[in-house]
């Protein structure tokens, strides 16, 4: 429900608003959707699906003319592909196609960094033209304040991060292995997690949409869930510390979202998350015994897995009846 409903229909429980008055009520705060707001939604879906061909075309134009177009030929188009982005977001910067013309502009700087790489065959590490390429966007990344760009430039890090560790053995201390690899990768997005939510909570109107931060829960707690899974399938020779990871992003994502900034979408993922890797941690614990009976191992699995998702239904529902009420109690 729309928080802007939720106010309604509490003032309407308590009598401020009378029956008659809550279709106007509705009405002025937006729900449904009037048909100006329905065409705004429908004009930017279609403008980010737009961009996204747009750019997604001009990559596979030059790799499918690779062999039959000049260097000056496939250099031209990229580079009028970038000038023609900038050019519209300085003219539109006061329109609402301004930020999908700088997102365009920063993926049409990697295609050029790629470009010149294939071409001039540089002999720089793959992780250097990503590293190259975050660094070229930061400017508009910073000036922008657009959330899309911000989770581009943290995804450029991740691969950047990525290929680095297929070149050197390692990096700062930690080790190359999948656990030293994917720590990194949660401690990173954790971090970016927490400053996005601290900004957004003191004076930044324009980090206060749900999906960024979503979006960067998810890839902390799907990391981490990776990591502990892993941990419980081979943990012969990962450092005790690893172990520790997993319940401190669990109960950093549970205080968080359950009493400072609730958030039941966050609550369901770490549910999932916990589920997955208690089943993981039973699976291994039934199936290595040396004398067990696999069908019935897999049968308290399944059993285990319904008991827990239907426990976590459950309080997830408990959870939101304390939020309605919570929200009861602040009306005026």
């Amino acid at each position: 429900m729309d928080e802007r409903q939720k106010w309604i229909a509490q003032w309407w429980k308590q009598n401020a608003l009378h029956a008659q008055h809550v279709p106007m009520a509705l009405r002025l705060a937006g729900i449904p959707p009037s048909r100006q707001d329905w065409r705004l939604w429908i004009e930017r879906l279609l403008l980010w699906l737009g961009v996204a061909a747009l750019l997604a075309g001009l990559i596979f134009f030059v790799a499918a003319n690779w062999s039959g177009m000049g260097r000056f030929g496939k250099f031209a188009l990229v580079e009028l592909t970038l000038i023609a982005s900038l050019a519209a977001y300085v003219w539109g910067s006061h329109l609402r196609y301004g930020n999908a013309a700088l997102l365009a502009a920063s993926l049409a700087v990697g295609a050029l960094l790629a470009l010149i790489g294939q071409t001039y065959q540089t002999g720089a590490n793959t992780y250097e033209l990503f590293l190259a390429w975050a660094l070229l966007i930061l400017p508009w990344v910073l000036a922008a304040r657009l959330p899309a760009l911000w989770v581009l430039w943290l995804a450029i890090l991740h691969v950047a991060y990525v290929f680095h560790m297929q070149v050197f053995d390692a990096l700062w201390g930690f080790s190359p292995k999948f656990e030293g690899s994917t720590a990194v990768v949660i401690l990173f997005d954790a971090c970016a997690l927490a400053a996005w939510e601290y900004l957004a909570g003191n004076g930044r109107p324009w980090m206060r949409g749900r999906w960024t931060p979503r979006l960067l829960a998810l890839a902390t707690g799907g990391t981490a869930t990776a990591l502990a899974v892993s941990l419980f399938l081979d943990s012969r020779d990962a450092n005790e510390i690893y172990f520790l990871l997993y319940p401190l992003v669990l109960t950093g994502i549970y205080g968080v979202y359950r009493y400072r900034i609730p958030d039941p979408f966050m609550l369901a993922g770490s549910a999932l998350s916990l589920i997955v890797v208690a089943n993981t941690g039973l699976g291994r614990l039934l199936l290595d015994r040396p004398h067990g009976n696999e069908t019935a191992a897999f049968f308290l699995l399944v059993l285990f897995s319904m008991l827990a998702t239907a426990g976590a239904a459950w309080w997830l529902r408990q959870v939101a009846r304390e939020q309605a009420e919570t929200h009861e109690e602040d009306l005026p």
